[in-house]
């Protein structure tokens, strides 16, 4: 019973040594099949800080690309109904200024034509990306331009009750003067916002839309339904709509002061556009600068990590090698040693 060596210190140990062999092989075998450290930042101690910033970076400027990506396909959207808006403006420009020369036809016609133009430009403020309403603000769930197909008739509402005050007879250019003053104050004070403009998001509130471009870093841009150069071209249209119809309630002089003034509007609403649709574009220039900024930064991080973390075939190749022999010696002594009398082992 006593005549083999079986002491039990040696077999652990034997045991621990061959799970330790086999363990390295398979890590290895492991890597060299992923291409791939299993554990990079245990091989590079303390300076495992920068693998974690690299992932961080990464992170970071994932989710910046694509912030700014959706806000640059949200301003895209924007220019694009403002340069449809544009249009509508440039062309009502030109009937305005045609009114002069044709009088009445021409007056007439413009009248007529105002309601589709306004709705065309009501249509184009409340257009949407993703669900939200562009041209809303911060407050992007709601239409921000509502009861627009109103407006005409409450303008003729104004008209008809400063004929009234005027005895019923047709207004004059200096008569028509508080038509024009009365308006005025509906797109120049709450009115316009209880009725026409319903986001809760204004224009110059101190709180614009926001993107974020970096750590810390924010560009802010501010297109809403009630900015001047829309509330110009509508404050413009609600003069214009006063010039069609019943040809008893203004005098030629009349309607020539409201177009004169719908013209003035409408030139300013235009200059207005252009400015806003180059602030815009200057910001979408910076949004596509930063997301190529951000494309390169996680390419550098990238390549950094797969520098880190990439595994050295050949040197594990060589590992493997080494293990195995060792594994096998192991593996022989260990026989070896379970063939031994007491008497050869002392």
């Amino acid at each position: 019973m006593m005549d083999r060596v079986s002491g039990a210190g040696i077999t652990i140990g034997r045991q621990a040594s061959l799970q330790s062999l086999q363990s390295q092989i398979a890590q290895s075998t492991a890597e060299i099949a992923s291409g791939r450290k299993s554990d990079p930042a245990r091989e590079m101690g303390v300076g495992a800080s920068l693998l974690y910033r690299l992932y961080d970076d990464i992170q970071q400027g994932d989710a910046i690309k694509n912030t700014t990506a959706l806000a640059g396909e949200r301003m895209k959207t924007m220019q694009t109904a403002m340069t449809s808006i544009g249009k509508i403006l440039e062309d009502t420009s030109a009937q305005i200024l045609q009114s002069d020369a044709l009088k009445q036809q021409s007056y007439n016609t413009l009248g007529a034509d105002t309601p589709d133009i306004l709705a065309s430009i009501a249509d184009l403020l409340n257009i949407d990306f993703q669900g939200q309403k562009v041209f809303g603000g911060t407050d992007s769930a709601a239409r921000p331009i509502s009861n627009i197909a109103d407006m005409p008739t409450k303008m003729k509402a104004i008209l008809d009750a400063a004929v009234a005050a005027n005895a019923g007879t047709a207004l004059d250019a200096a008569a028509v003067q508080d038509v024009m003053d009365q308006i005025d104050d509906v797109f120049g004070g709450a009115g316009f916002y209880a009725d026409y403009y319903t986001s809760a998001s204004k224009t110059g509130d101190g709180t614009p839309n926001l993107v974020r471009i970096g750590e810390g870093q924010t560009l802010a841009y501010d297109v809403r339904g009630d900015n001047a150069a829309f509330k110009d071209a509508m404050h413009a249209l609600a003069l214009t709509s006063l010039l069609g119809g019943d040809n008893s309630k203004l005098t030629e002089e009349a309607k020539t002061a409201l177009a004169s003034r719908a013209g003035e509007l409408m030139r300013g609403a235009q200059s207005n556009l252009t400015t806003l649709a180059g602030t815009l574009g200057t910001k979408e220039a910076r949004l596509e600068h930063v997301s190529t900024i951000q494309e390169r930064t996680v390419s550098a991080a990238t390549a950094q990590i797969n520098t880190l973390e990439g595994a050295d075939y050949y040197t594990l190749s060589d590992r493997v090698g080494m293990l195995k022999i060792q594994l096998q010696a192991t593996y022989s002594i260990t026989a070896q040693l379970q063939t031994l009398s007491l008497v050869n082992y002392l």
